[in-house]
């Protein structure tokens, strides 16, 4: 009787350990590469920052800096972000007909060494102005 026991016991453990290496397997071989793949894919569509043009005011005490966010899906508008200043940032977007951004869909011109226009150029829109101010102090 006691042999029997600790046979059903032994089954019972060994059934119980096989369903943990299933599940185990499971997440090694089916969740942990869809998580890789659309965190990849999220990661390059709407994170990834690509440089576009750096600019400094002419006593070089600040910089302006422009960047493309992501990539654009198929022929839609790009998103791009103008950081200023401490931790300051401005997001747009640029109609460019899905092209890939370069340094020509940017221009800065410095007011003084405190304000900027940052013009944003596209295939499919007017160019736009975006007014940049940099507190002074920071």
């Amino acid at each position: 009787m006691n042999l029997e026991h600790n046979s059903d016991e032994h089954i019972k453990l060994t059934k119980k350990q096989a369903k943990w290496g299933c599940l185990t397997w499971f997440v090694i071989l089916i969740v942990v590469p869809i998580v890789l793949i659309v965190g990849t894919f999220s990661y390059e569509m709407y994170f990834k920052e690509r440089k576009l043009v750096t600019s400094h005011s002419p006593s070089e005490i600040h910089m302006i800096e422009v960047v493309e966010k992501g990539e654009a899906a198929w022929f839609g508008p790009s998103s791009v972000r103008i950081k200023y200043g401490w931790w300051k940032h401005v997001d747009r977007s640029i109609s460019n007909d899905g092209k890939t951004l370069d340094s020509s869909n940017v221009s800065v011109i410095w007011k003084n060494d405190n304000e900027a226009i940052v013009t944003l150029y596209g295939e499919e829109q007017k160019p736009e102005n975006v007014e940049i101010t940099i507190p002074k102090g920071k």
